[in-house]
């Protein structure tokens, strides 16, 4: 494996920093957070019906 340029970690170290800050100031915004939460409500919502559906129709072609 090749040894990256001392440059390249330093610019990878600072864009992670940067990103984790991000992350901070996101999740003390309260507008953030419950827009998260929301899609989150979203697409566990989407996945059940998305399940109870697969078993209904699993339900109905066994009755057969």
């Amino acid at each position: 494996m090749m040894e990256q340029p001392l440059n390249f970690v330093k610019v990878e170290s600072h864009v992670r920093e940067q990103r984790l800050e991000l992350l901070r100031l996101r999740i003390n915004d309260e507008n953030y957070m419950y827009a998260a939460i929301q899609r989150l409500a979203l697409v566990m919502s989407n996945e059940l019906m998305e399940i109870s559906k697969e078993g209904g129709r699993y339900e109905r072609k066994r009755r057969k």
